[in-house]
């Protein structure tokens, strides 16, 4: 059949699809926000256009290998069935070609579905029907071999059951309105008003928090901002996060997510699923991309710069994936390796916790994988001792998408099913379930007739409540529908572009200039510009769909800058991932009537998605177990450098193998993912407009047979280097060059009256060129009671010094940053000597015996002195109980416990009530700061709801007890 243009027949195929599905439940076609597709990508949204003249093609070449199409729904709910206006398969061909898939998480997408192949008689449209499932995605996987013919989707229209109708709403009382009562009295106010029906609606995910419509709760619209606002067509895209990163540049990620927040703003979004947290240890982990690099405090820096921008206009934002979900097993996302509470308190809380202590931001996402071997999604130890106790968390936890039905027989095998799995999670408080448990009929359905912990969930429900009213949503409320389409007045504003080519450009990291290759002459007669990245520019994930001319390529930016006398050739080579050798001659023949090849290697993001690749290379769920650039990629590099001298550009989300590079090319830069102006940045540092000064966040390995290899190693028992390879990395954490030359003299250190050390060195730009320099701080502590890290990142500084200009950097170092984990995990300053190093990399050293001693920096490249430290550090806990009441409602007694820091260093600790010689309820935690107290509450339940038989309460941290006889 040849589709009709009349649109009323898709209408009236769709009206009739719905009523052949329930005789009795309501359904409606969901608005599709975006779609995707494994070839054709540019024409996939003729799919969704309802214009019957336009369609999705698909060559019966391209069929004889596996390809899908997914479209997402506007409105997340339960997906009823799929009507296809289509020409080139017949309905046995479909039932035998296609797996359809529903899910919330595309990355998992689960089991397809089962479902039945009707033809619709007046349209000859084909409907495909099945069981209703929760979803935002839907996929259609297309088996290879099926389908012989050309393959034409005109329409294809999504089916979701309807929502119920708004329930009655006289009598409700909304004094919860009133502005003028304490926000606690207004939750309890609305919170007694809300069926369990509509708690659980509260905490469903749907591109946000949907509200309540029937009592007037607001909705908080979401989105994915890490690099630019990601839910519409032609937002800023700024470079990526490790990108930002590699500028060790705090204040100007500030303005750039200042940036990100107004257009996130204008659009109606109010909440950011953004910062990544994570500390990435392992370059193969294909979201290093989204991290701000191997360091806990180069991590919690950038991480509070970008909160704080963001959250300067009055938003969300919502930091992950909590925690230690960037040192994945084998570089395998959410492969736990298992760590001790040691290394999460030495690495992977670090930045959350100092995020959280010092931006108080609203909202946290939990991590798909464990804590000392329990799922993050069950572990109360971390997202209520840790995070609410310690850190004072007050806001709302939102799941990883699908994080939650992990726990059952999917992944974890911690819970029977959805409704224990749901039970876990709201006990240890988590609120919003990005996935498919918390709107699982059978787990509403479960709490309706109180077989959820209703307890728990009242509790997560006052999480959400307490962020609505705090941040006066119910009287203002910004967030708007999702419009992919639409433009909105910041983006693309004057000021955005040029804040996106400045960062864009500090973030770019010099590795190698031979013979002073760069910057690039003016009169140089030919440039080759070669290779799959360099007119592919690749914004890596999360990015939002481009506007045409949006994305700045190398090639453009070296056709933008080069001289009017400067011929440029240009050969794409080889693509990112293929293995189609043809265009390797080509590549070498331009390369050999050029003065210099300027080869664009790198990762595939699939932002933009160029058919003809395979799976991206980098980004969510896409790790590698190599750092081998992917497909032909290498080849073509060896097969250029024969002859012509080759800069290398590495637009990459990740530390890659470049020793072959290192060996074979002249220079070598990294721009990263470098955002929509990455390339006329790009050319700005090849020509000289513009002085590198990025700097690693990550170490770049030799090979990645070496990892893990992070700066911030702990001493070997026995040799460092393998027999085959050395223990060095190819580049250094910290590493950078510039067209300019700096020297470190002049180191001066001083403990001051209140235990702070300050620490001075001047840096002297020696070269002729103005630049900027990055002044890093590292500490060893010599000798300590456990083992500690070789050398440990303190302090940064990026300065802009003149030709012949000295500038004084200064850091503060506090008694905290001194500190250690003992050997009873009490954090402690030991009396001792620090060696304290300033420059501009992370420092030398000799791998073998004695390797502390070994630490420094070569003649001018930085300075380096001793710490004589005499200040003995820790914190002392006091405790007394203050308050026993007793609760008429249920009969309990309520014991107050007030704990005092009388010491002299900020510490955590652990309190756990013991009634009758048994434990009874949660061990609670606590961090305070010196002179610090804090009243921690517990509960003694009474069996019979008469009152507590208890005759003994005893009360025990880590060093001590108290004891209460009644």
């Amino acid at each position: 059949m040849t589709p009709t243009t009349n649109s009323r027949a898709l209408a009236i195929a769709l009206a009739m699809a719905a009523t052949s599905l329930s005789a009795t439940a309501r359904h409606e076609v969901s608005p599709v926000m975006s779609a995707s597709a494994s070839v054709s990508q540019t024409e996939v949204a003729k799919a969704f256009d309802n214009d019957n003249t336009t369609a999705w093609t698909v060559d019966a070449t391209l069929l004889k290998k596996p390809q899908w199409i997914m479209a997402t729904v506007a409105n997340p709910g339960d997906v009823q069935s799929i009507t296809l206006t289509q020409k080139g398969a017949t309905a046995d061909q479909l039932r035998k070609a296609i797996e359809i898939y529903v899910t919330y998480d595309p990355m998992n997408l689960g089991e397809p579905v089962d479902f039945t192949v009707a033809t619709d008689r007046p349209t000859s449209n084909t409907i495909l029907k099945f069981p209703a499932k929760y979803g935002a995605h839907v996929r259609l996987a297309i088996k290879p071999g099926v389908i012989s013919r050309t393959w034409n989707i005109y329409e294809m229209a999504i089916a979701i059951e309807a929502g119920d109708s708004v329930a009655d709403d006289s009598g409700i009382d909304r004094s919860y309105l009133d502005t003028s009562l304490p926000i606690d009295r207004r939750i309890e106010i609305l919170l007694a008003q809300m069926t369990p029906e509509e708690k659980m609606e509260l905490i469903r995910e749907g591109w946000g928090i949907p509200g309540v419509k029937r009592l007037g709760i607001p909705d908080i619209k979401k989105v994915e901002a890490i690099h630019g606002y990601s839910y519409g067509t032609g937002a800023t895209m700024f470079p990526q996060v490790l990108g930002m990163a590699a500028s060790w540049n705090a204040p100007l990620l500030y303005k750039v997510t200042e940036a990100i927040g107004r257009e996130s703003l204008d659009a109606g979004s109010i909440a950011a699923w953004s910062p990544v947290l994570d500390v990435a240890t392992d370059p193969r982990w294909g979201r290093c991309e989204e991290s701000f690099g191997e360091d806990p405090y180069l991590c919690s820096e950038m991480g509070k710069a970008w909160v704080n921008g963001y959250q300067s206009l009055g938003l969300i934002t919502t930091s992950k994936h909590f925690g230690a979900h960037g040192a994945p097993l084998g570089g395998r996302d959410s492969h736990d390796v298992g760590f001790n509470e040691r290394e999460m308190r030495e690495i992977h809380l670090v930045p959350f916790r100092n995020v959280f202590r010092e931006c108080r931001p609203q909202s946290v996402m939990m991590s798909y994988g464990d804590y000392m071997g329990v799922p993050v999604g069950k572990s109360k130890e971390l997202l209520k001792g840790i995070l609410r106790d310690e850190w004072g968390f007050d806001g709302f936890i939102v799941s990883d998408c699908g994080a939650i039905t992990n726990m059952t027989s999917r992944k974890h095998y911690t819970a029977l099913d959805k409704i224990e799995a749901a039970n876990d999670a709201l006990r240890a408080g988590i609120a919003t379930n990005c996935g498919d448990t918390y709107n699982d009929k059978e787990v509403i359905r479960a709490a309706t007739e109180g077989r959820l912990d209703m307890t728990a969930l009242d509790d997560v429900c006052r999480d959400m409540l307490r962020v609505m009213f705090r941040t006066g949503l119910f009287e203002n409320n910004p967030s708007r529908p999702l419009n992919w389409d639409k433009q909105f007045p910041s983006w693309q504003s004057p000021e955005h572009v040029a804040l996106a080519r400045e960062m864009a450009r500090q973030s770019i990291v010099l590795l190698k200039n031979e013979d002073s290759l760069l910057p690039l002459s003016d009169d140089i007669r030919t440039i080759a510009v070669i290779g799959p990245g360099a007119d592919n520019l690749q914004l890596g994930d999360y990015s939002g769909k481009q506007l045409p001319g949006q994305i700045k390529s190398v090639l453009d930016g070296i056709k933008a800058s080069a001289s009017p006398s400067t011929g440029i050739i240009y050969s794409k080579g080889c693509g990112f991932t293929t293995d189609d050798p043809a265009g390797l001659a080509d590549a070498v023949a331009a390369a050999s009537k050029a003065d210099v090849a300027v080869v664009v290697l790198g990762d595939y993001s699939g932002h933009p998605s160029i058919d003809g690749e395979k799976r991206p290379t980098s980004g969510e769920n896409h790790d590698l177990a190599s750092l081998r650039f992917q497909g032909m990629q290498q080849e073509l590099l060896d097969a250029v450098c024969a002859g012509t001298p080759v800069v290398l550009v590495a637009q990459i989300g990740r530390p890659y193998d470049l020793s072959s590079a290192s060996r074979q090319t002249k220079a070598i830069i990294v721009n990263w993912l470098p955002g929509q102006e990455g390339g006329l940045a790009t050319a700005d540092v090849l020509f000289g407009n513009y002085n590198p000064a990025g700097r690693l966040p990550m170490t770049f390995p030799q090979s990645a047979a070496q990892l893990p290899l992070n700066y911030n190693f702990k001493t070997s028992g026995r040799r460092y280097e393998y027999v085959d390879m050395d223990f060095y990395p190819l580049y250094r954490f910290g590493y950078g060059l510039s067209y300019t030359t700096f020297a470190y003299s002049n180191l001066r250190i001083s403990t001051l009256p209140d235990g702070n050390v300050e620490v001075k060195a001047d840096v002297t730009n020696t070269g002729s060129r103005t630049g900027d320099e990055v002044a890093q701080l590292y500490i060893t502590d010599m000798y300590a009671s456990v083992k500690t890290r070789v050398m440990e990142l303190k302090g940064f500084r990026r300065i802009t010094i003149e030709p012949g200009q000295t500038h004084t950097v200064t850091f503060t170092l506090t008694p905290y940053d001194l500190s250690l984990l003992n050997v009873d995990m009490d954090r402690v300053v030991e009396p001792g000597d620090f060696k304290i190093m300033v420059g501009g990399m992370s420092p030398d050293f000799t791998a073998k015996d004695h390797i502390k001693d070994s630490l420094g920096y070569p003649e001018g490249r930085g300075v380096t002195g001793t710490l004589r430290y005499d200040i003995p550090a820790a914190a002392r806990y006091e405790f007394a109980i203050t308050d026993i009441s007793h609760n008429l409602t249920d009969g309990s007694d309520i014991v107050t416990v007030n704990v005092t820091n009388s010491g002299n260093l900020t510490d955590t600790g652990q309190l756990t009530m013991y009634v009758d010689g048994t434990r009874t309820g949660d061990t609670r935690h606590y961090e305070l700061n010196p002179g610090q107290s804090k009243a921690i509450t517990f509960t003694v339940p009474s069996p019979e709801g008469i009152g507590s038989p208890w005759k003994s309460l005893n009360f025990i941290s880590r060093h001590s007890s108290i004891f209460h006889n009644r």
